[in-house]
C-alpha cells in the first residue's frame, strides 16, 4: 500500500541519515562476513563427520546470537523512534496495528537477507549437502521471524517516546527484556535442531532415520518462533489499538 511504502522509505532515510545506526550495522554484519568466510580454515583441520556437525552448529548459533543483538539493537527502538510523530500515524487510515505490521516484515526481511546468503555460504564451506542447508536455512527463518516479532511487540509493549537515541532506548527495562527473551528463545530453538544429531552421536539413531528427525525437529523449532514472534505481535496489537491521541 501507498501508506507501508512511505513509511518504509521514511524509516529507510531515517537509518541512513544516522551514522551511528549504519556504521554499527555494517561492523555487525562485516564480523558475520569474516567469521563465515574463515570457517574453510577451521573446517580444514576436522575432516571426521562428527566436527563437521559440531562446527555446522557453532555457526547456527553464533549466527542467531547475532542477529538477536541486530534486532533488539535496530529493531526493538523503531516504534519508540516515531516518538511524538506516533499521533500522525494514528491518525492515519491504517492506523498503528498496521505500523507493527510494516515494521515486523521490514525487519524480517532484512534479517532474512543478512543471514540466508552466509547461512547458505556456511553450509557450502562445511560440506553439509543441500537437505541440511534447506534445513539450516529454513531455521535461520523461522529464528529470524521470532526475533523480529519479538522485538517490533516488546518495542511498542514498551516503548520510550521521548527518547530520540536508539541506544539509550534498548538500555531500557524493555530492552534488556528483549534480549533476556531472545536469548531464551534462542536456547530453545538451537537444542529442538540440534537434537536429532545429539541423538546419533549419543544414542547411535541410525543414519536413515536421521532426515525424518532433522524435519520434525525443524517443524517443532519452527512452532515455537510462530509463538514467539506471535504473542508478543498480538499483545502489542491490542495495546497500540487502546491508545488515545
Amino acid at each position: 500500500s501507498r501508506t507501508g511504502r512511505a513509511l518504509l522509505l521514511k524509516d529507510a532515510r531515517v537509518f541512513w541519515r544516522d551514522p551511528a545506526q549504519w556504521t554499527q550495522f555494517a561492523v555487525f554484519f562485516a564480523l558475520l562476513c569474516i567469521y563465515v568466510l574463515n570457517l574453510r580454515n577451521v573446517a580444514y583441520d576436522f575432516t571426521s563427520e562428527f566436527w563437521t556437525t559440531l562446527i555446522s552448529h557453532m555457526n547456527l548459533a553464533a549466527s542467531s546470537l547475532t542477529l538477536s543483538t541486530l534486532t533488539t539493537r535496530f529493531v526493538f527502538p523503531q516504534f519508540s523512534l516515531e516518538g511524538r510523530r506516533l499521533w500522525i500515524l494514528g491518525m492515519a487510515p491504517a492506523g498503528l496495528p498496521a505500523v507493527l505490521r510494516i515494521k515486523f516484515w521490514a525487519g524480517f526481511s532484512a534479517a532474512a537477507a543478512v543471514t540466508l546468503p552466509l547461512t547458505t555460504l556456511s553450509g557450502l564451506i562445511l560440506n553439509l549437502g543441500w537437505l541440511r542447508i534447506a534445513v539450516f536455512n529454513g531455521t535461520m527463518l523461522a529464528i529470524g521471524a521470532g526475533l523480529t516479532g519479538l522485538a517490533v511487540g516488546l518495542g511498542a509493549l514498551y516503548p520510550n517516546l521521548r527518547e530520540d537515541n536508539p541506544a539509550k532506548i534498548v538500555s531500557g527495562f524493555g530492552g534488556t527484556l528483549c534480549l533476556v527473551a531472545s536469548f531464551v528463545f534462542l536456547l530453545a530453538v538451537l537444542f529442538l535442531v540440534a537434537l536429532p544429531d545429539i541423538l546419533r552421536f549419543t544414542r547411535g539413531v541410525p543414519l536413515d532415520r536421521l532426515p525424518a528427525l532433522r524435519l520434525g525437529a525443524f517443524g517443532a523449532a519452527a512452532l515455537v518462533a510462530l509463538a514467539t514472534a506471535w504473542i508478543p505481535l498480538v499483545a502489542a496489537r491490542a495495546r497500540v489499538k487502546s491508545l488515545e491521541f
